[in-house]
């Protein structure tokens, strides 16, 4: 599973714009991190998710966490909560 699993986020990384990319398992476990992902910060976004799909319990949400140089783009599957970062180009 490890083997697929850093497959796929190089997949991610190679995409225009993505500097980082972060896999957390449902309890906020890192279980890799690329780039400038923070791997310390799994539990967090985890957390925010969680959250989120609180507030949209019939359609898993897609969150957008938006700053001046960034966006963190949150999804959860399956168990398993993806984060992308990308650059803001505004």
């Amino acid at each position: 599973m490890e083997k697929n699993l850093h497959k796929v986020l190089d997949d991610v990384m190679s995409k225009p714009n993505v500097t980082g990319v972060l896999c957390a398992d449902e309890n906020g476990l890192c279980l890799a991190s690329k780039g400038s992902a923070d791997s310390s910060t799994s539990g967090s976004l985890v957390n925010l998710m969680q959250y989120a799909m609180k507030i949209e319990p019939s359609n898993v949400p897609v969150v957008r966490l938006e700053s001046e140089s960034k966006d963190i783009l949150l999804r959860s599957d399956g168990g398993f909560t993806l984060a992308i970062i990308r650059n803001n180009k505004k």
